[in-house]
């Protein structure tokens, strides 16, 4: 069930190789964008399947790695942080198993809306086309667990 405070507001592929997710989460962005930027929190939220390993070097030309794992599987993620404005933006490149030869582009904007809420829009792209489907499902997933992980209020930042 998902949480009165989270809601999904527009989820699109985009012309070409990529798609775009919104969602209204709560919390401040600063809550969000540590959940995208501390290893801790990213493990408990940035997979599909439920849990997963991060290892985040946070600055721009530094690398992140993250383990999904699922049944029967691990799905290793790696990428390099292109630009950090925190707590509004963060872009990074996404390679996976998944994503062809050339990594792909995450963009991540984190945008105050009304009291004590964040509207979230992910675009992903420089996809192989027949990525674009699954990634959005994906996506659209994880972003969900990162709205309980927000919700939860168990994150340790009060």
């Amino acid at each position: 069930m998902r949480s009165k405070r989270c809601c999904v507001m527009a989820d699109e592929v985009l012309p070409g190789q990529g798609l775009r997710v919104q969602r209204r989460l709560p919390g401040p962005p600063e809550h969000a964008f540590a959940a995208w930027t501390q290893p801790r929190l990213l493990a408990r939220w940035m997979s599909p399947f439920g849990s997963a390993d991060a290892e985040v070097d946070l600055r721009v030309g530094g690398a992140f790695s993250i383990v999904m794992h699922g049944p029967g599987q691990d799905i290793r993620h790696t990428g390099t942080y292109l630009e950090l404005e925190p707590p509004h933006r963060l872009v990074f490149s996404w390679a996976s198993p998944y994503t062809g030869q050339e990594p792909s582009r995450v963009s991540v904007y984190l945008v105050a809306s009304g009291a004590d809420e964040t509207q979230l829009t992910l675009v992903h792209d420089r996809l192989p086309a027949a990525q674009v489907e699954s990634h959005q499902g994906g996506w659209g997933q994880i972003l969900d667990h990162l709205a309980a992980l927000l919700t939860d209020g168990r994150t340790g930042w009060t």
